[in-house]
């Protein structure tokens, strides 16, 4: 068997970690290397040398003492992904047993930071401050270039990898944002003097606040997001 952890700086309870972990639809489709999700079957293409390998799985997922297991079995072997609460950080092992085992050292540790990443910043998105979502409407205080990445990265982590919010302030300041396949593609912001398009293809759990400083933010909007 191969293993690979990472650890990563967790700034939330295992309770927000457990919510976010038990719901693996919208989880998934952000890890490395993910194709496909299909009722309790995952498919990922993993790179391995200059070719690239299907691996179709069946997923189930199971929960201890603080740590939660996700586990995929298919004709190819079985990986094994563990979370593990340590303190006040998480570490992410991912286990390969199978086919090509000796040669997956790296992307088995690709798999595992990159898992890690990403429920770090989803578990930091909850904690969002000022977001009130409820059927797809709400409220959003203040957004900044330091608050946006995070509600992005909690409307995936409720919406999943596909949808679409718009959001409207008291001086008719308009904000809107699309996600396809877990990567933001087009940012827009209007303003009665000024409209600012932003067509990019950044993952949503890298999202930081470069790509909105300038804009006109911090202001309360009232949003309306979809799935698309």
């Amino acid at each position: 068997m191969k293993t690979k952890s990472w650890e990563v700086d967790l700034s939330a309870d295992w309770e927000t970690l457990r919510i976010i972990l038990s719901d693996p639809k919208k989880t998934l489709p952000f890890f490395p290397y993910f194709e496909e999700l299909k009722g309790n079957r995952v498919r990922f293409r993993v790179p391995r040398f200059i070719f690239n390998f299907g691996y179709e799985f069946e997923f189930n997922v199971g929960f201890g003492d603080r740590e939660a297991i996700y586990t995929f079995k298919g004709e190819r072997g079985i990986l094994t992904v563990t979370f593990k609460m340590v303190g006040e950080k998480l570490r992410v092992t991912a286990s390969w047993a199978g086919f090509g085992e000796t040669l997956m050292g790296k992307p088995l540790e690709n798999f595992a930071k990159g898992i890690a990443t990403a429920i770090r910043e989803f578990c930091s998105s909850a904690k969002c401050p000022g977001v009130k979502i409820e059927r797809g409407d709400g409220k959003v205080e203040n957004i900044t270039p330091e608050t946006a990445p995070a509600f992005l990265k909690r409307l995936a982590v409720e919406l999943g990898t596909d949808f679409v919010v718009e959001g409207r302030a008291e001086d008719g300041t308009y904000l809107s944002a699309r996600i396809e396949k877990g990567r933001l593609k087009i940012l827009e912001v209007k303003t009665e003097k000024e409209e600012s398009i932003i067509e990019t293809d950044i993952p949503v759990v890298e999202l930081g606040s470069e790509l909105f400083e300038g804009l006109p933010l911090n202001k309360k909007f009232v949003v309306k997001a979809e799935r698309l």
